[in-house]
């Protein structure tokens, strides 16, 4: 699959699997650059500067006692040319905060702690945060943290209510919404009290609101792994269930307006990936351009 993958101004796409090297494609589908020094995987975010923040993973890992099989996720900021401009490990990072709480239990090892899933750039200052800050999410400790590059410091962390979550997206200057799939494992494989729900976090008051949970439970989205929200011009949101392979078109009024489901001719459901909403104005930008590349196969 194609995971997260980014289209350009220019039809290029950036994309990977999960997990694998990173590529850049050309309006023709040829290959211009791949990134194969590292694994990439899950979230691939444009920052204001033209920049994109990928997820990756340090082999052989760099933590000191711990088994070679342990996960050691790196935050990855790169050129459109494919090239590192800045890494940080994610567990050097928790244990430079005194954060090894949430990494190491006694008794209870976990190869892939913090399974970094989302990297979401901050593209303006805020009350809370500021241009070039990222948001991470840290499925494994159903963790936000809000750090910043620049001067290598957590400015805010929060632990729950979201639980096994995708997906931090920026709503406006003092809110942020969170997938949470509420994914639970009590010894017998994915365990949903509910449903997974898209949760609303406000810094201005640390309040949790969850403005879809009609809508989630009625479609019965539980989403296991994965899952993605995005929102839309004129109060629309995009909800990605990766597993049951459906797109929802939330409206205004918060309630289902369109849906999809990718079911191939053979009558099977196939998964997605991580879905981009492109907009009309780019999407025709980009027809215009590729009919005007006569590409050959």
């Amino acid at each position: 699959r194609e995971i997260s993958p980014l289209l350009l101004a220019n039809g290029d796409i950036i994309a990977k699997d999960h997990n694998a090297p990173l590529f850049r494609l050309d309006i023709c589908g040829q290959r211009k650059w791949m990134n194969d020094g590292r694994i990439f995987h899950h979230s691939t975010e444009m920052d204001g500067d033209g920049h994109i923040w990928v997820p990756s993973v340090v082999e052989p890992h760099s933590v000191k006692a711990l088994p070679p099989d342990f996960f050691e996720d790196q935050i990855v900021q790169l050129d459109l040319n494919g090239k590192i401009l800045f890494a940080r490990s994610v567990p050097k990072l928790m244990l430079d905060n005194q954060l090894e709480f949430l990494l190491f239990t006694n008794g209870m090892y976990n190869r892939d702690p913090t399974h970094l899933n989302d990297i979401e750039p901050v593209l303006d200052d805020g009350p809370f945060w500021k241009r070039g800050d990222v948001f991470l999410s840290l499925r494994n400790i159903s963790t936000i943290l809000l750090y910043r590059p620049t001067s290598d410091k957590i400015i805010w962390m929060k632990q729950g209510p979201w639980v096994a979550q995708h997906d931090v997206d920026i709503l406006d200057d003092h809110r942020i919404s969170v997938y949470d799939n509420h994914a639970q494992d009590r010894g017998y494989g994915p365990y949903f009290e509910g449903n997974s729900n898209i949760l609303v976090y406000d810094f201005s008051n640390g309040a949790v609101s969850r403005p879809y949970s009609d809508l989630m439970k009625s479609e019965n989205i539980r989403t296991s792994a994965a899952g993605l929200f995005t929102p839309l011009s004129k109060g629309y949101a995009l909800i990605e269930d990766v597993q049951d392979a459906r797109l929802l078109i939330a409206g205004p009024d918060n309630s289902l307006a369109a849906e999809f489901t990718n079911r191939a001719v053979d009558g099977n459901i196939y998964l997605l990936g991580w879905s981009r909403f492109v907009d009309k104005g780019l999407g025709d930008r980009v027809v215009r351009l590729a009919k005007a590349a006569h590409c050959t196969a």
